[in-house]
């Protein structure tokens, strides 16, 4: 009898930890961020060409992919920013990681967006955007979006380890720390933390 109650007690509160999400291990994103997400985790390595072309013939797809997560978020294209029939005709706020930048930073307020220092991972998200200027020389060569945050300890240090999705090297998972130590030790670059609500519509400045 005794064991039967608690079997029943168990039960009960394994239901209840599954119906509050608790199980997940991780807590659920909200719904623009997991949209971005899943579009990010579905076209890493499978292009949504009939619909966005692919920019790589061009120079790289890098920030066409980019872009195209954050329509999936729930923003809007407008005169600078936009990708029309599968690539026919797209602007450089859209494909080109230069002008991309220089859009997010004349458009911050409208798009909220904050800009961080690669060092400030902590106000980092699922999401987020990494601009990267692999030489130093002050123009920006790729962009990726964060996919993972992980909170670890690196000797004995609190650390956050940084994912993230992009294409030309099509990835879903790319270490930061990696990318900074390993593959371009000169790259200088930072966050793009966006705010929510997402769905946002800039109105260009520039």
């Amino acid at each position: 009898m005794k064991r039967g109650w608690w079997a029943a007690a168990v039960l009960s509160v394994s239901t209840a930890l599954v119906l509050t999400g608790c199980s997940a291990g991780e807590p659920a994103l909200p719904a623009p961020i997991q949209k971005q997400l899943s579009y990010a985790m579905k076209h890493w390595n499978h292009y949504n060409t009939k619909i966005y072309g692919d920019l790589n013939p061009v120079g790289g797809d890098c920030a066409n992919f980019v872009s195209q997560t954050l329509i999936a978020r729930g923003w809007k294209m407008n005169d600078t920013w936009y990708n029309h029939d599968a690539a026919a005709s797209w602007s450089p706020a859209w494909g080109y990681v230069p002008a991309m930048n220089d859009y997010f930073t004349a458009n911050a307020k409208s798009l909220g967006l904050t800009e961080y220092p690669l060092n400030k991972r902590s106000k980092i998200a699922v999401g987020d955007i990494v601009m990267f200027d692999w030489d130093d020389d002050g123009s920006f060569d790729h962009v990726e979006i964060v996919s993972k945050v992980v909170d670890t300890t690196v000797d004995g240090k609190k650390h956050v380890d940084i994912k993230m999705a992009g294409h030309n090297k099509d990835t879903k998972y790319r270490d930061l720390d990696y990318v900074l130590d390993k593959e371009y030790d000169n790259a200088t670059g930072h966050f793009w933390h966006i705010s929510l609500p997402a769905t946002s519509t800039a109105t260009p400045t520039s």
